[in-house]
């Protein structure tokens, strides 16, 4: 029986089953199957909850306006890392191209990526070109982080904007299906957060690192987006503060955080159990202990990409020489008996890497209104 005599069901199923990135190219095999990869709501969502995740180290530098993708090659006795072309350009007739951006941020969320500057927000799926602008609002831009997130209702994801800012509790939730900002009450009442740009998407909600009011106790904070409110995420181990702190998440399934309690201890990765939606029972795993040289340490906005499997971390635009300015250098740091054994600079690279899962995720639109692609 050849693949057109099946039941379309079935040939859906297996569909599934295919990598993101496969996909793509096969659109070109016959008009039914490029309104199915394109148009589709139900079946992207499908195939983002079945399919196997391509989880790629993405990296946004000072040399590249676009996000560039990275080859991690940990094979052999010397690690090596190529910085591969930018990922896909967005459309040049756009009134704010990413190009012109200047000194924007990214999230990623689900195969979509949130990127953002003090005049403009573009929300843009990679692999498909799909993308949409947003306007930041009529607020004080400086200072202000914007995160995205969803909720499932129906099974449909329903999108949204945080933003909030690091010198207040003003905050404002922007809903894709109304096109509106609105406010909202205190993000995390009782809670102050520790630097805003260190925030993580996970399953829809986003996660980031606060102090209470007491400045006893840091913690994750994990916003709902479908009730508005945060949730308490206990870390490893209680601590008033810490040395060193950043959060990333491995293959879209784990939380995991880099902690060092102060200059004398190692620096540690933890990671989570599989999270689900409805329940937060974590239990943390550490899998990395690196006696890392005295001569480097985690800056302020330090980014990292972890290879569970392989225990292999890379660290990005958060790496201090002693006694000089940050530099733009990528660190790709392997374990050895809980030792740090092999620390590599990438001359050129900077300002922060992500995780990147490449997906068909449509981006939701205000009622009556179409999408927008990038062919």
């Amino acid at each position: 029986m050849t693949i057109p005599e099946l039941p379309k069901d079935l040939i859906e199923e297996i569909l599934c089953y295919v990598p993101a990135t496969s996909l793509k190219r096969l659109r070109s095999t016959c008009k039914e199957w490029n309104r199915l990869f394109k148009d589709d709501r139900r079946f992207a969502r499908k195939h983002f909850d079945k399919a196997a995740k391509q989880c790629l180290p993405l990296i946004s530098t000072k040399y590249h306006n676009v996000p560039c993708l990275m080859s991690l090659n940990l094979t052999g006795i010397m690690p090596s890392l190529e910085v591969k072309s930018k990922i896909r350009r967005i459309d040049s007739d756009s009134k704010h191209p990413i190009s012109k951006m200047k000194n924007y941020r990214v999230f990623h969320c689900g195969g979509l990526l949130l990127c953002y500057d003090e005049s403009a927000i573009l929300v843009w799926n990679p692999l498909t070109g799909e993308n949409r602008w947003i306007k930041t609002g009529n607020r004080r831009d400086k200072g202000r982080t914007f995160v995205l997130g969803y909720y499932l209702e129906d099974e449909k994801p329903c999108y949204k904007i945080l933003s909030f800012y690091s010198d207040s509790n003003d905050s404002e939730i922007f809903e894709f299906n109304s096109d509106s900002w609105r406010f909202i009450d205190d993000i995390c009442p009782g809670w102050s957060l520790l630097n805003p740009c260190q925030c993580v998407s996970l399953k829809g909600n986003t996660y980031m690192f606060a102090l209470d009011e007491t400045k006893t106790c840091v913690s994750l904070l994990k916003y709902d987006y479908s009730t508005e409110k945060s949730i308490l995420v206990p870390l490893p181990y209680k601590s008033h503060c810490f040395e060193e702190t950043s959060l990333s998440v491995v293959r879209e399934e784990k939380l995991s955080v880099l902690l060092q309690r102060d200059k004398s201890s190692k620096t540690e990765i933890w990671v989570t159990n599989e999270t689900t939606t409805k329940e937060m029972v974590l239990s943390w795993s550490k899998v990395l202990a690196l006696d890392l040289s005295p001569h480097l340490e985690l800056w302020y906005n330090g980014s990292f990409f972890l290879e569970e499997e392989k225990k292999v971390i890379m660290i990005s635009n958060g790496w201090l020489e002693e006694e000089n300015e940050p530099e733009d250098n990528l660190y790709i740091v392997g374990e050895d008996a809980n030792k740090a054994t092999q620390v590599y600079t990438i001359d050129g690279c900077g300002s922060a890497v992500y995780n990147y899962v490449p997906s068909l995720v449509q981006i939701e639109r205000a009622r009556g209104k179409r999408k927008r692609v990038d062919s």
